[in-house]
């Protein structure tokens, strides 16, 4: 307890919440998934249920490209065309710019892991015939992979998270592979 003569130390304000853009970061993601495999039940047209279901992919490309990456972990990218070719470009806030709210981060990531993973999981269904929209399918792992693949390149802190997972998933199993050679070998003794 700070008594009278304590000087005040200056508080940091808390990091704004973006509430607003992790919502429409959700919300794209749900109701293209949704739509997806409902789309038949609601309307019999091909047509209709491709094009609503393309246009609910690029809202949600869109904003998690444009908004959410900016807003909820600090990463931009974006691809640069000329006349001698095309670059990616990948961006991250600097340090001390703004501070990454951690729920929003996990949030945001595993949206993006689990939107990434879904179309995957349908592209496979497609693919073996269970559903007849394997176009749409692709393209929504076409959007949710490349905003993957672009959220992944701007962040140095997923990156080492990603070698510290595999690094740690490859030593136990190579733990494990050295301790089942030795019952082995202990075993034929």
């Amino acid at each position: 307890m700070a008594t009278p003569g304590d000087a005040a130390l200056p508080m940091e304000p808390p990091a704004p919440s973006h509430n607003i853009a992790l919502f429409f970061h959700g919300f794209f993601k749900v109701v293209a998934v949704v739509w997806y495999w409902i789309c038949t039940i609601v309307s019999n047209s091909f047509i209709i249920n491709f094009v609503v279901c393309i246009v609910l992919l690029a809202l949600d490309f869109w904003t998690t490209k444009n908004i959410t990456g900016r807003y909820l972990v600090g990463l931009r990218w974006w691809n640069e065309a000329n006349d001698t070719g095309s670059a990616w470009r990948f961006e991250m806030l600097p340090e001390g710019t703004r501070t990454v709210l951690p729920r929003e981060k996990r949030l945001f990531w595993t949206a993006m892991m689990a939107a990434t993973g879904h179309w995957i999981l349908a592209t496979v269904i497609a693919v073996f015939g269970l559903s007849s929209y394997i176009i749409v399918s692709i393209m929504g792992l076409l959007f949710s992979g490349s905003n993957l693949w672009g959220y992944f390149k701007c962040s140095r802190e997923a990156q080492a998270d990603l070698k510290g997972y595999i690094n740690n998933t490859s030593n136990s199993l190579m733990q494990g592979a050295i301790k089942q050679q030795l019952n082995q070998a202990v075993n034929r003794v």
